[in-house]
């Protein structure tokens, strides 16, 4: 049997971490909003023949099981959307522009944001979204071209400047995927196409 000492760190007012030691092989993190439950923090977190286990204040939380348990990407009673963050830094060192994306699934995303660091000339960086209504089905695959940059003409972010700011451009960018599905979706892979800036 191996045993994982758990560490916890509060890294603001809202939540707290949980992760492995450093040193070791193997490592996650956990991130519990804990708003709802006050001051009162998770006792102790362990797999079980049952699945995910978490115990909370004297309570047993069996947490995202199949729907005839509790049901999927629901965290003590509570049904979460599920979010998946991708990193864009293929070749971190070429400014590129953000051309299109393609994500092998059987269920529907959307990107919530997609967010690119400032640099010298764009002092506010790049913002922009893509809803899911954008994406079309190709050969089993969801595909759509990226949005412009909402914050083309001021650090504010413009939802007109979606279809008529500047191409999203950079060394590197950060998406989030949404999926609000109730039933299992897989995710197999996400291939996003860019070009090297001329700019």
């Amino acid at each position: 049997m191996l045993e994982i000492q758990i560490i916890s760190t509060s890294s603001s007012s809202h939540y707290l971490e949980f992760g492995l030691d450093s040193n070791e092989v193997s490592s996650f993190e956990l991130q519990l909003w804990i708003t709802k439950f006050g001051a009162r923090a998770v006792d102790w977190v362990q797999s079980l023949s049952l699945g995910w286990i978490s115990f909370m204040g004297g309570d047993v939380w069996v947490q995202n099981q199949p729907e005839t348990i509790v049901g999927r990407a629901t965290f003590f009673n509570e049904k979460k959307d599920f979010i998946v963050g991708i990193v864009a830094n293929e070749q971190p060192n070429i400014i590129k522009i953000l051309d299109s994306i393609g994500i092998s699934t059987d269920g529907e995303w959307s990107i919530e944001s997609i967010t690119i660091p400032k640099t010298l000339n764009h002092p506010n960086g790049m913002y922009s979204k893509l809803p899911k209504s954008f994406f079309k089905k190709r050969e089993g695959v969801l595909k759509a071209e990226f949005l412009r940059n909402m914050k083309t003409t001021s650090a504010t972010e413009s939802p007109l400047q979606l279809l008529s700011g500047e191409p999203l451009r950079g060394e590197c960018a950060y998406l989030v995927l949404k999926n609000t599905s109730t039933s299992q979706v897989r995710l197999y892979k996400i291939s996003i196409n860019m070009t090297e800036s001329k700019a």
